[in-house]
């Protein structure tokens, strides 16, 4: 009784006849496919890698110019509000904006 169970293949009805060929054909198709398509995939793929490589370059020289400018720009800022501190100290030693003026920075004055 057991011998008869692996005398013959289960697998040989499963896939016999017109479903084995249609399985084959697929299988077929699809390993031509995927062969076919890899390149294409893998050309369209460095393609995109190098275009978005070029531009995010292109982008961030200009976001760099933008910031350096717009720092630049607060560079002067700050120069000319400690010239005008600096001329605002000889005549008004100690101005209540002052401290104001100073933010969060705390440095020792050994003169208090």
């Amino acid at each position: 009784m057991i011998y008869n169970q692996f005398q013959s293949s289960s697998m040989q009805n499963r896939f016999s006849g017109s479903r084995g060929w249609l399985a084959f054909v697929i299988g077929l198709a699809f390993m031509t496919l995927a062969l076919v398509a890899l390149p294409f995939l893998l050309l369209f793929g460095a393609i995109t890698f190098i275009t978005l490589s070029l531009f995010g370059r292109v982008y961030l020289k200009r976001q760099l110019a933008r910031f350096q400018k717009q720092q630049a720009g607060q560079t002067f800022q700050r120069e000319s509000d400690q010239q005008t501190d600096a001329f605002s100290n000889t005549v008004f030693k100690d101005s209540p904006s002052q401290s104001a003026r100073t933010g969060r920075t705390f440095e020792h004055n050994p003169n208090e």
